[in-house]
């Protein structure tokens, strides 16, 4: 630093120099400068200016203010006696003068009328006018601000006269300080523009989009930055008042107004709030139609997770997600919750079995959390609770670190008891085992998932359809996706809005997966009859899993076959590079098998092995018993065979529900299939008002045929009652 001296004390002076042009300089920025010693002689500085130059300064900026001055029209100068009817138009007048000259103005200060509390003197002056006050804390403040105020007298006073107008009263043009360029004005506070264009960023950083990409792309549009009127901190400062703006009715407000908006759009929206005794919102659930119908087809299997800091209020977000025929990750439902109590829990779940019409799940997988459990226990005792298979194994990484590093081969025998087990007695002989060899038996946390190995290991939950869904981790990569767009700073009407927006860009993945499955078919290597059929029924994503499988069989080789019965015959398979064997039961009165290894229970495709045994008995067809419709192209096609018997249900609000969800199901496929094409639309239209007329003609004539029933009913009891006379 030894050849530079001079341009750091040249800095130091411009920003903090006293009047004598003395500079106090220290190594260590966090010390405060000691008082400059009298008794000590101090260096000149070639660097500073002499009074015969800043002579020569002044009159640099006075030769450029009169140079400014000379160009400006007649008309947009300021004289004293010129009138105004409102104090704004005289404050735009001078701001619109000191956007040509190159400077910035402000309000200094003004006199109202206690009695009609009008104005009747203002004084604007120029932003550099006057003094900063010294600041007691400037003593430990490392980076203080550079000092803006240099006491510029250039000023214009109004004040208001009897005919209610603003007269100039005094006018003084004179700067002390150099003026901005042409190409510097909008970086002037006064004249930088707040309006429209900082509206439209507002709600482009609303979207999601970030408040640097949006000013760039302002910038862009525009030409440049000086034709846009302001700069990024006042687009910062713009949206920081934005959102105070938009939640002065309170958070619970927008909130309601947000739900409300939605129910307008899509009638079938349904949200739920619970309230605290205090009448305080405390528990939030929303779905919409579409959520709705997705539980209806996929509702089978749901993942259970919550989530925390990725909203202003630290709330836990519990969204309910499963996986569609495409496998990608649907969306049921969400929540935002007070806490994680059991009767936040309890309360959820009862709303969303409410909302769903009360279906209930077949399995539902959740973390390992007890809190719960003990609610599913309450609300779903019917379904299978399983437990995240993969959060088991980072706890296990936990509380077992220092097993994983003593024996190299633990974490292939406990990943062996929980997947590769088929049957119960198999699992208890290797988990036996393991807590042997390892020397385990004292370990608290293995008792304690020991107890609740009928809820994580696969030996026992085999036989539940769980749509090879053994982790919650579909809910997991989909909160990383929210996070793409939530930000803890969002408040909770923001956080929704960004929420309609992930589950937009899900519904628009699954929207791309139909077309591709309509418009193409896949590749094969070889065409039999149960591939051709396959690829003609299942999705591409579930076609390839059991293309897999079929390629797969060629590495099985039956080992021996044993006759059960007349039909039923028992084949013992052994496959390549496994040290394992699998039964396999197939009955020929109707093409049945069934695999130990319970593949099509648990995903729902045939196995490798059964395949094996169709193809040794020659089954050409894959029979219809083995394609589940929840994996095929069709599975949201209409349900021809809904029940229509009034008698199967229990009550009349039961059967009203099942109504209301049977045509909203159907009725959502037509709104969807028929809103992006303009003679499908016109043809909805016109069938959905005869359709209306038909309803309405239907009510009343099922109300006149009851009125008619009462009557005569009444007529009856008239007729029985007899006369008195």
């Amino acid at each position: 630093m030894e050849g530079s001296p001079h341009s750091m004390q040249r800095l130091v002076f411009e920003l903090d120099g006293d009047e004598h042009g003395q500079i106090n300089t220290t190594n260590d920025t966090n010390e405060v400068n000691p008082s400059p010693n009298i008794s000590e002689t101090v260096k000149p500085i070639d660097d500073v200016p002499t009074s015969e130059e800043r002579k020569g300064l002044d009159a640099s900026m006075r030769n450029e203010l009169k140079e400014k001055l000379s160009v400006t029209p007649e008309e947009w100068t300021p004289k004293i006696g010129m009138t105004f009817k409102t104090v704004d138009e005289a404050y735009d007048f001078y701001n619109t003068y000191a956007g040509r000259v190159g400077f910035s103005i402000r309000k200094d200060n003004k006199v109202v009328c206690k009695r009609t509390c009008q104005i009747r003197f203002c004084k604007f002056c120029c932003s550099r006018e006057g003094k900063r006050v010294a600041d007691k804390r400037r003593i430990n403040v490392k980076n203080p601000r550079a000092e803006t105020r240099c006491g510029c007298m250039a000023v214009m006073k109004i004040s208001r006269g009897k005919d209610g107008c603003y007269r100039v009263i005094d006018f003084n043009e004179t700067h002390n300080h150099t003026i901005a360029t042409p190409s510097m004005p909008y970086m002037l506070r006064s004249q930088r523009i707040t309006g429209k264009v900082q509206g439209d960023q507002a709600k482009m950083v609303d979207t999601g989009i970030a408040p640097r990409v949006s000013m760039d792309l302002t910038v862009n549009e525009a030409g440049d930055c000086e034709n846009i009127g302001f700069i990024s901190v006042d687009l910062k400062n713009y949206l920081s008042s934005y959102r105070t703006r938009k939640m002065d009715k309170g958070e619970a407000g927008d909130v309601l107004q947000y739900f409300e908006d939605r129910q307008s759009q899509d009638p079938s929206f349904v949200y739920a709030i619970q309230l605290d005794q205090a009448e305080l919102v405390t528990n939030l659930f929303w779905a919409d139609a579409q959520m709705i119908v997705d539980y209806a087809y996929f509702g089978d299997v749901v993942c259970f997770d919550t989530t925390y800091r990725i909203n202003k209020k630290n709330r836990p977000f519990a969204i309910f997600v499963g996986v569609n025929n495409y496998r990608q990750t649907i969306i049921f439902g969400a929540a935002l919750l007070y806490d994680e109590s059991i009767d936040t829990f309890e309360w959820l779940f009862k709303v969303f079995l409410k909302t769903m019409g009360g279906k209930k799940p077949n399995a539902m997988l959740t973390d390992d959390d007890a809190i719960v459990e003990k609610a599913i226990n309450l609300v779903l005792p019917e379904s299978h609770h399983r437990l995240c298979v993969w959060h088991m194994f980072q706890n296990a990484a936990k509380h077992l670190s220092g097993v994983f590093e003593k024996f190299k081969t633990f974490s292939k025998d406990f990943s062996s008891c929980v997947y590769d087990c088929e049957d119960v007695d198999e699992f208890e002989d290797a988990w036996k085992n393991m807590i042997n060899r390892y020397e385990l038996r004292e370990n608290n946390w293995l008792q304690r998932l020991y107890s609740k190995r009928h809820k994580w290991a696969l030996a026992f939950e085999r036989e539940t359809f769980s749509a090879d869904m053994s982790t919650i981790q579909r809910s997991e990569n989909l909160n990383n996706c929210l996070k793409k767009y939530l930000n803890i700073k969002y408040d909770l009407s923001r956080f929704l809005q960004h929420f309609e927006r992930v589950v937009t860009d899900r519904r628009y993945e699954e929207l791309k997966a139909e077309f591709a499955a309509t418009q193409s078919t896949p590749t094969m290597a070889t065409h039999t009859g149960i591939l051709d059929f396959a690829a003609h029924v299942y999705t591409p994503p579930i076609f390839s899993m059991f293309y897999n499988e079929v390629l797969q069989q060629l590495n099985c080789r039956i080992e021996e076959d044993h006759v059960v019965s007349e039909t039923i015959v028992e084949y013992t398979i052994c496959v390549y590079g496994v040290n394992r064997r699998f039964k396999v039961i197939f009955d020929s009165r109707n093409d049945s098998v069934s695999c130990s290894c319970k593949k099509f229970e648990f995903v729902g495709i045939l196995c490798r092995h059964a395949l094996k045994i169709l193809d040794y008995r020659r089954v050409e067809m894959l029979p219809s018993c083995y394609i589940l419709k929840r994996w095929t192209i069709g599975a949201k096609a209409s349900r021809s065979e809904a029940s229509h018997d009034s008698n199967c249900y229990s009550d009349q609000v039961t059967k009203i529900a099942a109504h209301r969800k049977e045509m909203f199901h159907l009725l959502t496929q037509v709104v969807n299939k028929a809103a992006s094409n303009d003679d499908a639309y016109k043809m909805v239209m016109q069938v959905g008002e005869n359709l209306l007329e038909n309803v309405t003609g239907c009510l009343k004539q099922t109300t006149f045929d009851q009125s008619s029933i009462t009557l005569e009913g009444m007529q009856v009891e008239n007729d029985n009652m007899g006369s008195p006379w």
